[in-house]
């Protein structure tokens, strides 16, 4: 089958690679590029070692099943890349984002399928119909936007007195504030870069500049950036009883300094996430489901394959937000 095939840091290239080992094919029409995706390309990932194939936000049509397989043949699905067991210690203290034991797809999804276990019904949504097929491509926000849930779900959000400032307007900040209008929730983004802020008051969110955020202004602060020091300059900025949640991932070893009166005597709270829980990723697909018209402002950019390198390369220099790849996508097209 087809994909794209990361061959060495820095490089990737159209090329085929085997079919899916798992009883149940989905064809994949289109996966976005992921933060994860950035990293293992550019600068390396201890799980994603080259040559392989990455992607994880995909949607599609069941292609191949079982007789017995609860889902037709052209069922169009958005698959969770993974789901924890639901059975361990940590699943049962409610904590399934860091179950060890999880449920995962075959491989990566940039490629033309991906397989699945007969078992892996916890794992697929089915997505609703519609007469232009198309308008699926929002449903491969639904993976990025479980992870921002589950940073949502760290921080306490009260009607008519909460704010949230998210600290990058990246796609991950974008989805933070996307998600938070959905809800009704007042946020605002810190973004320096002119033209990136453009395009987000463009979606109806606010943007500010660092230095006109005010102490005690929000009650919520996310870091959305992998900058270390962001941390230590917002954290006396949240309001007292408040939290700060470091979302973006830093690299092991990497030391945080923090303003300890902030902690103790304005009872800030520090908190951090990684990924998600199947009960994250639910609460994504519903609420994409209810304002799709919102979420895919964010897709700004489709590639197929054999501009997959192009596609990275764009991302990377922060050219776009969310860019969509697929086998079937042609060439190369702007939203």
């Amino acid at each position: 089958m087809k994909c794209l095939m990361f061959e060495e840091l820095g490089k990737l290239r159209a090329t085929e690679t085997t079919d899916p080992t798992y009883p149940v094919w989905i064809r994949v029409e289109a996966t976005g590029i992921c933060g994860t995706d950035l990293k293992s390309v550019y600068v390396g990932h201890k799980y994603f070692k080259p040559p392989t194939v990455l992607g994880h936000e995909f949607y599609g049509q069941i292609c191949k099943a079982p007789d017995n397989f609860p889902l037709k043949k052209g069922t169009w699905v958005v698959a969770a890349p993974y789901y924890e067991c639901g059975e361990c210690p940590t699943c049962k203290a409610g904590k399934g984002d860091l179950c060890q034991n999880k449920n995962y797809v075959e491989a990566g999804s940039f490629a033309q399928y991906v397989g699945v276990p007969e078992n892996y019904m916890d794992g697929l949504f089915v997505l609703p119909e519609k007469k232009d097929t198309a308008d699926y491509d929002v449903y491969a926000l639904t993976e990025p936007l479980a992870c921002v849930i589950n940073g949502t779900s760290r921080l306490e959000t009260i009607p008519g007195y909460s704010k949230v400032l998210i600290v990058g307007g990246g796609p991950m900040g974008a989805l933070f504030a996307l998600y938070y209008a959905s809800k009704g929730i007042e946020a605002a983004i810190v973004e320096p870069n002119d033209q990136r802020a453009e395009k987000l008051r463009s979606w109806g969110i606010s943007t500010v500049k660092q230095d006109q955020v005010q102490k005690g202004e929000y009650d919520n602060i996310v870091i959305a950036v992998n900058i270390a020091s962001l941390v230590e300059a917002y954290l006396p900025l949240v309001r007292q009883g408040g939290t700060l949640l470091v979302f973006s991932g830093l690299p092991k070893g990497e030391m945080l300094s923090v303003d300890a009166g902030a902690i103790h005597y304005s009872e800030v709270s520090v908190k951090g996430c990684s990924g998600f829980a199947l009960s994250h990723f639910k609460e994504a697909f519903e609420t994409i489901r209810g304002n799709e018209k919102r979420f895919r402002q964010m897709i700004t950019h489709r590639f197929n394959f054999e501009h997959g390198q192009e596609a990275f390369d764009m991302l990377k220099a922060g050219k776009a937000f969310k860019i969509l790849i697929g086998a079937d996508i042609n060439g190369r097209e702007e939203a």
